[in-house]
């Protein structure tokens, strides 16, 4: 489970430093080092370990077979063409570090800071300055949220 957050600067290639405690839990958890980042809300971007992203497919190809009625057939195409048409492997170099696409970078917003969050199964990496603004709201239905044991 990834958990924590980490602020860094890109280089001027657009890379970043992954923590070696993301690193240490992709390699205990899963037993591969590979990510897949994709960008399907313009705030961030989410990396997904590539056993957590096969899963997502796997998801995504039995919802037309779930009972689930809100979901239409127009929204998960929707979905699946954003989702995988902005989906990109990444892989670590020798100092621990992923590349970031230009176009990822730039519809996150992220230019020189950013933050790195664990949220369980995926990684976030949000530009700072949005990071810092998404923090500093008040988040009144988490009480709610929360109630159910945690």
């Amino acid at each position: 489970m990834f958990i924590g957050k980490y602020e860094h600067i890109l280089d001027s290639k657009g890379r970043i430093c992954v923590p070696a405690k993301i690193r240490d839990t992709l390699r205990q958890n899963y037993q591969d080092e590979k990510l897949i980042l994709t960008c399907y809300e313009k705030n961030y971007l989410v990396a997904y370990p590539f056993e957590e992203w096969l899963q997502i497919g796997q998801k995504i190809r039995d919802a037309p077979n779930t009972k689930d009625k809100e979901i239409s057939d127009k929204k998960l195409n929707e979905l699946k063409r954003i989702l995988f048409s902005n989906a990109s492997e990444v892989s670590f170099d020798r100092q621990g570090r992923i590349l970031i696409p230009p176009e990822m970078r730039a519809k996150a917003g992220i230019d020189k800071e950013a933050v790195l969050v664990g949220v369980m199964n995926k990684i976030e990496i949000w530009a700072r300055d949005k990071w810092l603004e998404f923090e500093s709201k008040d988040h009144p239905d988490l009480a709610q949220l929360t109630s159910f044991g945690i």
